[in-house]
């Protein structure tokens, strides 16, 4: 278990959010100061160029200035991407889970289609905590997923509760 670090990896339109902005909201959510000892958990920012090392470094600097301590102190750790393994279709998507979670699974194919797909992540997220900020919003938008119709009455429901 020890081999591999959980990650996400962000697809982004830097004519829209640049990666500086990224890190940004990154370190905002972010307890810099703890890692886990374990590769599986340990916190990292990853870099595809120098110039995002040297973003992610900066970024670092100005997020330990913020908390006053040491940009030695941040147990995070700024490394370059190696390789992305998508992890098992049973793995994506946490939120969705039981009937609905069936359904969506036959719909995508494997686990770089559930992952990759938009509907299925604004699922995800309204399912795990963001319909308690944005219920009327996401059951306006809902109907413009192109869901089946027994998902998405099911969607409702759940998020209704």
């Amino acid at each position: 278990m020890g081999d591999h670090t959980e990650a996400i990896s962000i697809d982004y339109d830097p004519s829209v959010i640049s990666y500086s902005e990224l890190l940004g909201y990154f370190w905002k959510g972010h307890r810099c100061q703890y890692n886990n000892s374990r590769t599986q958990y340990m916190n990292a920012v990853f870099y595809r160029s120098e110039e995002q090392q040297r973003l992610a470094d900066t970024a670092l600097k100005i997020r330990a200035a913020s908390l006053g301590i040491n940009p030695e102190d941040v147990a995070t750790k700024i490394l370059p991407v190696k390789t992305f393994t998508y992890a098992e279709k049973y793995h994506q998507k946490y939120a969705i889970r039981g009937d609905m979670r069936a359904r969506l699974d036959e719909i995508y194919s494997d686990s770089k289609a559930l992952a990759d797909s938009t509907v299925a992540t604004r699922l995800n997220a309204y399912l795990g905590r963001g319909a308690d900020q944005n219920r009327s919003e996401f059951l306006e938008e809902l109907s413009e997923y192109g869901l089946p119709e027994a998902i998405e009455k099911e969607v409702r429901a759940q998020v209704s509760r």
